[in-house]
């Protein structure tokens, strides 16, 4: 086309294919949604596979029905493709959450073994406290009545020692100075 002249377009211009010498040699941008780079998770050798929807077609569309069909299979491989990667992403979310779900698990044994480990301490130092409380109790009982008995006995024994030595030391005072005893 030359500068200034103006040329009207028809349909059959606006479906054909530019020729491979027209068009620039850098590849065109893609869209990141439609084209994947093949990359592993986490070193786990889980390897996701490259996709690349762009579709090349050797024959140009020649009129509406061929790029309706055009169309139609490249929604198709659209869907196949996100129906795929929807299927992918359920297996990767059910895996995620079958080993979140047997960490629980894990974690939720091991609490309850911790539990049981600190029931059964608990109950040990209580029969200890219990046994060592009985043990004062009954030592106590037994200091109690060891010093009452001794107490008894003091009092029995010293008072009527102390009533004897105090009438034999009256009475050495009333031979002393010569009083009768009545």
């Amino acid at each position: 086309m030359k500068r200034g002249k103006k040329t009207k377009l028809t349909m059959s211009d606006l479906l054909k294919t530019p020729s491979p010498v027209a068009t620039s040699p850098e590849p065109s941008p893609k869209s990141a949604i439609f084209t994947r780079t093949a990359s592993t998770s986490k070193g786990k050798g889980v390897k996701r596979v490259t996709a690349n929807l762009t579709t090349t077609t050797t024959a140009s569309p020649s009129n509406i029905s061929d790029l309706k069909n055009l169309a139609s299979s490249d929604i198709d491989d659209l869907k196949r493709h996100i129906d795929r990667s929807h299927s992918e992403i359920l297996k990767h979310v059910e895996a995620s959450h079958s080993r979140l779900h047997k960490r629980f698990k894990m974690q939720n044994q091991a609490c309850q073994q911790v539990m049981d480990e600190a029931d059964k301490e608990y109950k040990k130092v209580s029969e200890r406290i219990t046994e060592s409380r009985e043990a004062m109790k009954a030592s106590y009982e037994e200091f109690m009545a060891d010093a009452q008995a001794t107490a008894s006995r003091a009092c029995k024994t010293s008072i009527t020692e102390l009533s004897q030595s105090f009438e034999k030391a009256i009475d050495s005072i009333r031979n002393r100075y010569g009083i009768s005893s009545n």
